[in-house]
């Protein structure tokens, strides 16, 4: 019973220390984001991932994905005033400047366009994260039957290697979890990358993740 409760905890704990180092590279990514991405490069990569979605998904499709991320936007950043304080907080409004008094040529420092272009460009990458969920999620009928699809194998192949009394293999197991794992830690990342993505590569991945379930469907230890 000990060594189980040991072999628990650590495993809980690789999760966790995974966890954690997905979110420090998250945090990563976003910072030099923020401070690297110059503003005319976020904009060029907007435009051009627009045209891809267009492309890939049809006008009405396209038009229906980036109104979805506005509202998600408008909901979560705008409406509650994120945004608008943001601004608020980091660059000197006019108020600031006249009680400024003698400190007040420091509001035209080049550095304060900097800040607003990081701003932007920081804001503009969220909006583009939004945009991208909401391009998965119009994939959402295929990726369901394409999961369906991979489950049913697994589980057919699985009962294939019972009837002939084969074990299943716990590597292969552990080895599908963490693919799976992974994957969505790179999506993840890939939410922020400051590279245009086609719409055509959510299928791509999705045909990844229903490999992956197969893999640990055919491999269960336990009954089904």
């Amino acid at each position: 019973m000990a060594e189980a409760g040991s072999y628990g905890a650590a495993r809980t704990g690789n999760w966790l220390w995974a966890l954690v180092v997905g979110a420090t590279l998250l945090l990563m990514e976003f910072i030099l984001l923020a401070a690297l991405v110059p503003s005319a490069w976020s904009e060029r990569v907007r435009e051009t991932e627009l045209a891809w979605l267009h492309a890939g998904l049809g006008a009405r499709t396209a038009a229906a994905v980036v109104q979805r991320a506005e509202d998600w936007y408008g909901a979560v950043f705008v409406s509650t005033k994120v945004v608008a304080t943001s601004y608020r907080i980091t660059l000197p409004s006019e108020e600031d400047v006249t009680r400024a008094g003698a400190l007040s040529p420091l509001a035209t420092l080049p550095l304060w366009s900097w800040v607003a272009g990081r701003l932007e460009v920081v804001w503009a990458a969220l909006h583009q994260a939004l945009q991208r969920l909401a391009m998965v999620i119009a994939w959402w009928p295929f990726l369901l039957l394409l999961l369906a699809a991979a489950w049913g194998d697994g589980w057919v192949r699985r009962r294939i290697r019972q009837s002939g009394f084969a074990y299943a293999s716990p590597l292969a197991h552990a080895y599908g979890l963490r693919g799976i794992f992974i994957v969505f830690v790179l999506l993840g990342l890939v939410l922020f990358l400051p590279l245009p993505l086609p719409a055509l590569g959510v299928p791509v991945v999705g045909a990844l993740v229903a490999v992956l379930v197969g893999v640990i469907v055919a491999n269960a230890q336990k009954r089904l």
